[in-house]
């Protein structure tokens, strides 16, 4: 069981070498300019977060009417 396990592993790894570079890059892609923003807004949208937060805990919690 565990050679065949191991077998699919390392055909798959064969397989896909090329695609897991794809894969990085992508990734890549999507994170640095996430990043990027995160270290130019960070306080800004830290500060946004804590004034929804205050104004979600001052209003009431209310249960609508039924028709």
């Amino acid at each position: 069981m565990l050679s065949t396990v191991k077998s699919f592993a390392n055909a798959l790894h064969q397989d896909e070498r090329g695609d897991m570079a794809q894969i990085v890059l992508a990734v890549a892609l999507i994170v640095i300019p996430l990043l990027l923003m995160l270290i130019a807004f960070g306080k800004q949208i830290g500060d946004w977060f804590k004034e929804q937060n205050s104004d979600l805990k001052g209003k009431s919690k209310t249960v609508p009417k039924a028709l």
